[in-house]
């Protein structure tokens, strides 16, 4: 009897803590308004960066382009995109050889970036053991620019 008195005593408590005077109902849903109003306006400027940005980052890439190549941050961006780093490492040997090694076998050869983006775009087999490189699907572009950064990391 007196577990079911409490009980009750703890569920009256709980209900009429839940429920809000009309009153205080109105400012909270106010509340809940404003920061919506503020976001519209906050959308619309972030809309007005963005093509600025797009437009930024096309000009880096086209300077990027008359330099030769891009920068080893975007080129290590563009492999872990790619999913290289799932065999490849750029110190340790995974499946495939580090990245380091691979600069160390092609230096001093003069078509290096043709071979190793050549391998990377259509795959290749038997010249670090017997585990096949998949073709990689990417741009001839795409493929050159990750020769080039491979091929800096000596």
């Amino acid at each position: 009897m007196k577990k079911w008195i409490g009980l009750m005593a703890i569920s009256a408590l709980v209900i009429a803590g839940c429920q809000q005077k009309p009153a205080e109902q109105q400012p909270a849903q106010e509340q809940q308004q404003q920061p919506a109003q503020q976001q519209q306006p906050a959308q619309g400027q972030q809309q007005q960066q963005q093509p600025a940005q797009e437009q930024k980052q096309q000009e880096q890439k086209s300077e990027q382009k008359q330099q030769g190549a891009a920068p080893a941050k975007d080129m290590q961006a563009l492999a872990q995109q790619k999913g290289c780093f799932a065999c490849h490492d750029i110190n340790v040997k995974k499946v495939g050889p580090a990245y380091k090694d691979v600069a160390k076998k092609y230096a001093g050869q003069a078509d290096a970036v043709d071979k190793l983006a050549q391998k990377i775009k259509n795959g290749g087999a038997g010249v670090w053991g017997n585990v096949p490189m998949p073709p990689q699907n990417v741009t001839d572009q795409e493929a050159k620019d990750l020769a080039q950064w491979i091929l800096s990391l000596k």
